[in-house]
């Protein structure tokens, strides 16, 4: 699927937002991370389902389609979180933290797919001490 990724720095609240954009420039999926010290707080992973078409532009809202494609399971999340921990380690992080909601049994494999601990709902990974599990091709990795 031709999906750009898009880092956002968003030096207000000391953080960034990756994107994933489909040509036409719809998002499709973010992640939001907080930046505490050495610590990147995972806000944020979400790959939707679907998106809002507005056409011509100049429609008003209520005769846009909604464009029924489903986004999830085809690696999108994976690449954002895969660019997350990139820019995290490059902003001097050693940890990244976050907790998820959600199909806890799909979310679990998931993220332990790459290499976090998981506790209940909290989620951990030591950025430091990965061992590249994040770089693993698309092919190895649970999609979501």
């Amino acid at each position: 699927m031709d999906i750009d990724i898009e880092v956002i720095e968003l030096p207000d609240v000391d953080g960034f937002r990756i994107e994933a954009l489909l040509p036409n420039g719809h998002s499709v999926g973010y992640i939001n991370i907080l930046v505490k010290g050495t610590v990147a707080d995972l806000c944020d992973l979400c790959v939707k389902d679907s998106y809002l078409y507005l056409w011509p532009s100049f429609m008003p809202v209520f005769l846009s389609i909604q464009r029924k494609r489903n986004f999830q399971n085809k690696g999108i999340g994976s690449r954002l979180l895969t660019s997350a921990i990139e820019h995290s380690k490059s902003k001097g992080c050693s940890q990244m933290k976050g907790w998820m909601h959600g199909d806890k049994p799909r979310l679990e494999k998931f993220y332990r797919s790459f290499g976090f601990k998981i506790s209940g709902i909290n989620i951990e990974l030591d950025l430091e001490n990965m061992h590249n599990k994040a770089l693993k091709r698309d092919s190895q990795r649970v999609a979501f």
